[in-house]
């Protein structure tokens, strides 16, 4: 990952009080530890990089481009390797749109009352309030790459999975809950 911080960027944002300080002669103390980064020339995550959580179904999700980690309000970046016979339960975002892209192996996608086969190479765009869902109906392993815009839904994956190679992070359903309400996250089938 490689991001840069602009310090003068920074400092014009402070305000005109910044500037005049500067202009005579007093500079003021500036701190970028609780403010995101800027980023200014892109960010790289390479394939064996960013934060590798097994979902409480033990699901194995990468998050890529995070807004927590990287600072980046629009859009976040994750995959999703789905073994044959998965199936990603009924839900939808009230928060975000989602945009899905499969790289490998096929399935079946639910979109409100639409089930779609579909793909390596499809695209599927889901609005905000859409239903949808993801079925591995193929003989292989599903690659799902998917990002939401804004960002900030793909920190539900980090609260609530484990990361890989930790012991399982245990919740309860009123734990799940919370969440769940938090990042606009609502199940069609209240069963977990």
């Amino acid at each position: 990952m490689a991001y840069i911080q602009n310090d003068r960027r920074k400092f014009l944002q402070l305000g005109a009080t910044g500037v005049a300080a500067a202009f005579l002669g007093a500079v003021p103390k500036i701190s970028f530890a609780q403010s995101a980064p800027l980023i200014d020339k892109g960010i790289i995550v390479n394939e064996d990089e960013g934060i590798h959580i097994l979902t409480r179904r033990k699901v194995p999700i990468t998050v890529k481009i995070s807004k927590a980690r990287h600072g980046v309000d629009n859009i976040s970046f994750c995959t999703e390797d789905m073994i044959p016979g998965r199936k990603m339960r009924i839900h939808k975002h009230l928060n975000n749109d989602e945009l899905i892209f499969i790289h490998k192996g096929e399935g079946l996608l639910t979109l409100n009352e639409d089930s779609i086969t579909v793909k390596a190479g499809t695209v599927a765009f889901v609005p905000r309030g859409s239903w949808h869902g993801l079925d591995n109906t193929g003989t292989e392993n599903l690659l799902m790459v998917f990002q939401y815009s804004p960002a900030g839904f793909e920190e539900y994956f980090i609260e609530n999975g484990t990361p890989v190679g930790m012991p399982t992070k245990v919740r309860t359903e009123e734990e799940y809950a919370i969440t769940e309400k938090k990042y606009g996250m609502v199940y069609k089938d209240k069963q977990r």
